[in-house]
């Protein structure tokens, strides 16, 4: 860039229709530094007629400050723009009035700041550097090259779209340990970047495969020795691949070890993103249960709030599939505890429907004594009714009967009739059930015929007895 760009126009204060609000906490000389003042300006505003500092027209040129993007384009945001500006500095401003600098200050900034960014090799430079880069790669015909011939360059193929295909095929062909280790040493300083970068995970996930046990376990240490930076990799949408490529090709203890003290203390928040659950579900799957004791002693004692998500219901379904001794019977209990809110939750009755469909006698005694009493209320909600039915589906006769006889004893098991869930849990109830019990359930239909010819769902119910659609199972 050159100077020209950059440089000092006459300022006037006539150039300005209001500057008032300039003086409202005006900022001392003598009482801050330029750097100081420098962070309090928003490049997102223009007092003081900013393009008449000599800076092009926004439609020539980048913003000051601006980074590449994945894409190689520039983002909308200030990053590194110089050594004394930090990203958390450049922050956007909702007004001009919250830019706390006088006009003195304004005219020093327009003087010596601009002139010291523009001559600070570490600031717009690294533009500069990422056009060269994209240029050279642009120029070469990289598919007939050796891995060596990007020394120093690997990290930057490895993020650009059209590299990290090259690199990819490159890869495909190393077959000397030195080359591979000429190339993970390139990588291994950058690897958490890499493997949320949406085209360096690629790259990464095949450096995993090819790379050796001791190389593994290198790149192991350096992603988990950051707390929670590994549970945040397994929330990206590209890290998340990253790391189930990583766990395919885990094989020692060691690592396993290593992976599930990263990940155990993230269990609820991996539990409860669309990304997370499959890093959690190839542990499950996969490890030993030793290996998975203290994550799924975390969700069991976080069951409820994991339980009633939208993907945590999911992870909750794997946990009870994969669990074993002490860890599944704590699990279990955990359900059982919050059976009752759990059945009249849009996601949680799924749980409780999962644990029934389990078909453990002793699980099922439990789980009913928990809802005893309440059976009537859930048939008529709108998720409990569904636990209701599954339990008569599924489970033995004698607990049906035992649900169908408490139901029938209730003052207000007519409401059952003719209550828009209520009306299917009856329909149910009708096919299961047997003998003395079923001719009961009949009779009650009868006695209250005349009540569920007038409401639209008892008439349906009806209608289903008198043409004798309901079938016993």
């Amino acid at each position: 860039m050159s100077s020209n760009a950059f440089s000092d126009v006459p300022y006037s204060r006539g150039e300005f229709s209001d500057i008032s609000w300039l003086n409202q906490n005006p900022i001392q000389m003598n009482q801050i530094s330029l750097e100081e003042a420098f962070s309090h300006l928003s490049f997102n505003h223009t007092p003081l007629g900013f393009n008449g500092y000599g800076l092009p027209p926004l439609s020539n040129r980048c913003d000051v400050g601006a980074i590449p993007s994945q894409n190689r384009g520039y983002t909308s945001g200030y990053a590194d723009a110089s050594p004394f500006v930090s990203q958390k500095q450049f922050q956007r401003f909702s007004s001009n009035e919250e830019l706390l600098c006088s006009a003195e200050l304004q005219r020093k900034f327009r003087g010596d700041a601009l002139n010291e960014l523009r001559n600070n090799t570490n600031g717009l430079n690294v533009t500069n550097n990422v056009r060269r880069n994209q240029r050279w790669l642009q120029q070469q015909n990289l598919n007939h090259r050796s891995i060596y011939d990007f020394r120093g360059r690997i990290l930057f193929l490895a993020m650009e779209q059209g590299g990290c295909r090259v690199l990819q095929e490159i890869m495909k062909r190393l077959k000397s340990e030195e080359e591979i280790s000429f190339i993970f040493v390139e990588l291994i300083n950058n690897v958490m970047e890499l493997m949320m970068d949406p085209f360096g995970n690629y790259v990464f996930q095949k450096l995993v495969e090819i790379c050796s046990e001791q190389q593994r376990t290198h790149i192991i240490l350096v992603v988990t020795n950051s707390d929670f930076h590994f549970v945040t990799m397994c929330l990206d949408i590209h890290g998340t691949r990253a790391v189930q490529k990583l766990l395919e090709h885990v094989t020692t203890q060691e690592q396993r070890s290593l992976i599930m003290s990263a990940l155990s203390p993230g269990a609820v928040a991996l539990t409860k993103d669309i990304n997370g659950i499959h890093v959690v579900e190839h542990c499950l799957k996969h490890f030993s249960n030793e290996d998975n004791r203290y994550l799924l002693n975390v969700v069991a004692n976080n069951c409820f709030e994991i339980a009633t998500d939208k993907s945590g219901c999911c992870v909750m379904h794997h946990c009870l599939d994969y669990a074993q001794g002490e860890t599944k019977e704590l699990l279990m209990a955990e359900i059982i505890v919050n059976a009752s809110l759990l059945s009249e939750d849009c996601y949680g009755n799924y749980v409780v429907q999962h644990l029934v469909t389990m078909k453990i006698p002793r699980v099922t005694e439990n789980l009913l004594r928990q809802l005893e009493g309440k059976f009537l209320l859930l048939s008529c909600n709108k998720y409990g009714s569904n636990v209701v039915e599954r339990i008569f589906l599924v489970s033995e006769e004698q607990y049906s009967a035992r649900i169908i006889l408490e139901l029938l004893h209730n003052p207000n098991v007519s409401r059952l009739l003719v209550d828009p869930f209520g009306n299917y849990v009856t329909k149910t109830a009708l096919m299961v059930s047997k003998g003395a019990i079923h001719n009961a359930i009949l009779e009650l239909i009868q006695l209250h015929s005349a009540m569920m010819r007038s409401n639209i769902y008892g008439k349906k119910l009806l209608d289903r007895v008198d043409s004798g659609k309901i079938r016993h199972m």
